[in-house]
């Protein structure tokens, strides 16, 4: 799948400031599910037997989470680093595609708006 079109992207990002914000929000995700994970073990040390199960089922769940955020944080890490890495930098130049600023058309801006409005109208009825 070959997609040469950075409609994707928001007005003013690239692909790398992308990465970036990606692997932030999955590293900051994964934060939190540790913390709640370490308040579910609190809880645990305090429960009854009957809240027990329900404790336990809960600390199942995040832990299954935690393990997908974390792989998800440490592979836009690694992507992260190498996107940004002087190497890929010197190789591809910094006027490659990956480092390139999109910069929104009046086209994409009114389909922006379109879909929006929409959303909007949808949401009025529901």
């Amino acid at each position: 799948m070959s997609n040469n079109n950075l409609s994707f992207l928001d007005d003013g990002q690239s692909i790398a400031s992308t990465v970036t914000h990606l692997h932030n929000y999955f590293r900051h995700v994964y934060s939190q599910h540790k913390i709640k994970r370490s308040e579910l073990v609190s809880r645990l040390d305090a429960a009854t037997e009957e809240e027990e199960q329900n404790v336990l089922q809960q600390l199942r769940q995040v832990d299954e989470e935690l393990t997908l955020f974390g792989i998800l944080s440490d592979s836009l890490s690694a992507v992260n680093r190498v996107v940004h890495s002087r190497a890929v930098a010197n190789v591809l130049g910094v006027e490659a595609e990956l480092y390139q600023v999109h910069l929104e058309d009046e086209a994409e801006q009114l389909t922006e708006r379109q879909v929006a409005q929409r959303r909007a109208t949808q949401g009025k009825e529901s």
